[in-house]
């Protein structure tokens, strides 16, 4: 039987909010879960990171004019698949 994969990106929040608010364990969980109802199995978790000096220097501008509070964190890549249908 063939196999159909996907790459799914979660983007977790950083800076003192997302210090404050975001559970990693609980977000991957909710997520795996959430692609589990639908057929999809994690192969691999990779944590994400900045390999773009653009995406890293806009990191750190919204870091700057928020004086620290937000700026949308690296994440995650999961490597999903599941059985063709």
């Amino acid at each position: 039987m063939q196999k159909i994969n996907k790459v799914v990106n979660m983007n977790l929040a950083g800076g003192v909010i997302g210090l404050l608010t975001t559970n990693p364990r609980r977000s991957l969980d909710n997520l795996i879960d959430k692609h589990n109802q639908d057929g999809w199995n994690v192969v691999q978790v990779i944590p994400g990171g900045d390999r773009n000096l653009f995406m890293l220097i806009l990191k750190l501008v919204i870091l700057l004019c928020t004086l620290g509070l937000y700026t949308f964190g690296a994440g995650y890549l999961l490597i999903m698949e599941k059985d063709k249908a």
